[in-house]
């Protein structure tokens, strides 16, 4: 208890000091900022935090130089987006399974949209993003980090006025509420990376397991990013003999499955 009080009366002698007489001085005011950021409300999740790490990114299929898949902004890798090693896995694994038909539930930018349409010529793709307008009356709550990611302009700027956007379709709609009855059995390849909330990632997957057709491949991200999404998964791993198959790429935060 004493050194808790001598910790105390130090720590508030310098407080005072800072906020009074401290703070006609340069350090003075410098210690005066850095109080005040220690005590910053945090984050509401309205705007995106700027990626600290500045040194261009490299992996090995760009250092093998036998990489043959298709790319636009690959190096644009900011928050909300995949990695640019987890793109080029994503089009590694579309060019490898060769499907017609391509889902994706959580559009954003639509970069990874775009990738994969450019990796899958001829493929019909759809792509399924919340709407800003809906972001209070989803019919299950999503994570308060994720919001940002919905108060956007528009969905899928990036293939906007590409030419390989005129295979792809936007569509809009909250996943849970969202009539997926007309793509069930129909969907080659599925891509999950909508809300992160646990029982979106319960709900998207069920109806992912109706869409895609016997052989075809479900793509999960941010496995080691989101609690939601590592719970779920665990879940059904543990939990649904269909799922022991379920496999998390080394180097990535995707899990992949053929069902």
């Amino acid at each position: 208890m004493k050194d808790f009080i001598k910790l105390y009366l130090g720590t508030l002698r310098r407080v005072l000091h800072t906020m009074t007489i401290g703070a006609a001085g340069r350090d003075g005011r410098s210690g005066l900022l850095r109080l005040y950021n220690s005590f910053k409300e945090p984050d509401d999740g309205s705007v995106f935090p700027v990626d600290p790490y500045i040194i261009p990114k490299t992996d090995i299929l760009a250092i093998n130089g036998d990489d043959q898949a298709v790319y636009s902004g690959v190096e644009e890798c900011g928050f909300g987006h995949i990695t640019e090693f987890e793109l080029k896995v994503i089009c590694q694994i579309v060019r490898k399974s060769h499907p017609s038909v391509i889902f994706e539930i959580g559009t954003f930018e639509g970069r990874t949209t775009l990738n994969m349409a450019l990796n899958a010529p001829g493929a019909r793709i759809y792509t399924l993003d919340l709407p800003a307008a809906e972001l209070n009356s989803t019919q299950m709550k999503i994570e308060k980090g994720e919001e940002a990611y919905v108060k956007k302009a528009r969905s899928g700027e990036r293939f906007l006025h590409h030419p390989a956007g005129a295979g792809i379709q936007q569509l809009y709609g909250d996943s849970a509420a969202f009539d997926f009855s007309s793509f069930y059995d129909q969907v080659d390849l599925m891509f999950i990376d909508g809300s992160h909330a646990y029982d979106y990632v319960i709900s998207d997957t069920e109806k992912a397991l109706k869409m895609v057709r016997k052989g075809g491949v479900i793509l999960w991200h941010d496995y080691t990013n989101w609690e939601g999404v590592r719970e779920a998964l665990n879940e059904f791993y543990r939990e649904k003999p269909g799922f022991r198959e379920l496999k998390h790429i080394g180097g990535t935060s995707i899990v992949m499955m053929t069902v």
